[in-house]
Order: structure tokens, then sequence, then C-alpha cells
């Protein structure tokens, strides 16, 4: 089953997977896309066999709102860790140099489609199979993140009176909302820092359909044609269903779509995944 948790502040996104594991009583369960610690909103869970389709949702978009502020500064580029204000002769400077339109101007000229960040440090992104976060905090271990390219589908300037501006933005996998306000601090110069982080959208999931950690319910999961709703179901006969739980290829003729991966359904549950090749049937994976 799938559910969409609106995570509360200062829970890690494992946090919140051990509370839901006790309350649904299960060992199979995880999260797509990690949340940090402060930021709140969707994060989407899978529960039992349904985990093994979590990759299938590793390229979608999520929407989050976020604000940021241009007069302090923190190694995290949040308020994870110790925040340094600059000077008050700097903020003087910043507040006359930090103009609305120019920082409309920066979104349209820098922030919009594919574009390069670094990582923070400060995440969860896993450097030799360890996370970055664990090997500066725990370990004291210095090493440089690599740039990555990733993709703003959206980003709009909801508001702004010095030192704060609010965002709205729609994103590829892999970004970083806290390494597009570091971005934003090596344009103008000036402290910056994101105060506010929340993820208002996963895919075409809204907020509306979260339901909070002290309030789940375990029977308002999604309806699967609805959730997977770019992908194809199928159903299958119960001679051929039983070929693809063998992982035998089936020869039949289809009328399916050639070199795609598609969802068998049988009514209730996704069974397995398969593709079609003009000729045979593939069993990919069973769930």
């Amino acid at each position: 089953m799938f559910y969409l948790i609106d995570k509360p502040l200062d829970f890690t996104s494992f946090d919140a997977i051990a509370v839901l594991r006790k309350k649904l009583k299960t060992k199979r369960i995880w999260h797509t896309w990690t949340l940090d610690p402060l930021a709140t909103g969707g994060l989407l869970i899978a529960a039992w066999n349904y985990t093994k389709l979590i990759p299938y949702f590793e390229k979608d978009s999520k929407e989050y709102e976020f604000s940021v502020n241009f007069d302090w500064e923190s190694d995290s580029y949040d308020l994870w860790t110790p925040v340094r204000y600059i000077s008050k002769n700097e903020q003087e400077i910043a507040k006359k140099e930090i103009t609305k339109e120019k920082i409309e101007e920066l979104l349209k000229i820098s922030f919009t489609w594919e574009i390069s960040q670094i990582p923070p440090k400060y995440s969860a992104l896993k450097i030799d199979w360890r996370k970055a976060i664990d090997m500066i905090v725990a370990w004291d271990i210095d090493f440089k993140m690599k740039e990555r390219k990733t993709f703003i589908n959206n980003i709009e300037l909801l508001d702004f009176s010095y030192p704060t501006a609010k965002f709205r933005a729609e994103v590829g996998a892999w970004t970083y909302i806290r390494s597009i306000a570091y971005d934003m601090w090596k344009y103008f110069k000036t402290g910056w820092y994101v105060t506010n982080l929340r993820r208002t959208k996963v895919w075409s999931l809204d907020m509306s359909f979260a339901q909070t950690i002290e309030d789940f319910d375990k029977n308002k999961f999604f309806d699967l044609k609805k959730l997977f709703k770019n992908k194809t179901f199928i159903e299958l006969d119960k001679e051929v269903l039983e070929d693809i739980d063998l992982w035998k290829k089936v020869k039949w003729s289809f009328d399916l779509k050639i070199g795609e991966e598609m969802f068998v359904f049988d009514w209730n549950n996704v069974t397995n995944i398969v593709l079609y090749d003009w000729e045979l049937l593939h069993p990919k994976k069973k769930i």
C-alpha cells in the first residue's frame, strides 16, 4: 500500500518510518525521496510488497514552497547549524541591491530547466557508501561534493521583503532546495539561508491527499491505478500468470505496447511487472 504523510518538523524521514512500522505492524516499509529534519510536508510511504514499486517514482517531480533570508549564513544552508549574521553595513547594502526585479530576473536566467548544483554536505547523499552528513558531523572528515545536473521545471517568487524571499519551485529528482539558496548567495554575494522548507506536492499528489502521523489511518491508501496513472495495467489469464510467476517467458499474441514495462493487475493488487517484445511476454519483477 502507498500512503502520503505530512512529515512534521524535526522528524527525520526514518523517524516517520519507525512510527508507521509500529502502526502497520510490518518491517517492510520505506519512503521515497528523503526529507530533511527541518523540512515538512509530503513523504510518500510504501508498505509491504509495494516497496518494490518505489523505483518507479524516482524520476517524478516534486513541488516545494520555501523561504530564504539574505542576512545570515550557515554551513548547512539552513537552521541546522549555527547561523552567523552579516554585518549591519552589509545588510544595508544588500537591502538596496537585492530587489524583487533582480530576483525574478535571476530565476529566469539561472534557475530554469537543466541546471548544475553542488549538493550540501549536510545531507543524506551517499559518499563512498556513507551519508555525507555523518562524515562531516560524526567523523569530522573533510571532502568535496561533486557538481551534478538536475532540473527545475518551474520556479517563482511569491513574496519579497528584505531580508526574506518566499518561493515556489517544481523540481526534478535529486534537486536540493538549499543548494538553490546557496547559488543565490553566490550571485548576490550576501548572507543567505533557508528558514522554511515544505514539500507541497509529490508528483500529482498535493497535501490534500496527506494524513498526519498522529491520525494515521491504514485504510486510507491510494488506488494504484490513480497513483500510477502513467503506467499500463493489464490482466492475464490464470495459466499465463502461473508461468510468469515461475519466471517463464510466454509466447503469445498480445495486443500490448511494445518495449514498455507493464503492471499485471488482479483487480486488487499489482502482482508482477512484465515487458512485451512482439512475440514474448517477459517477467521482470514479482511483487
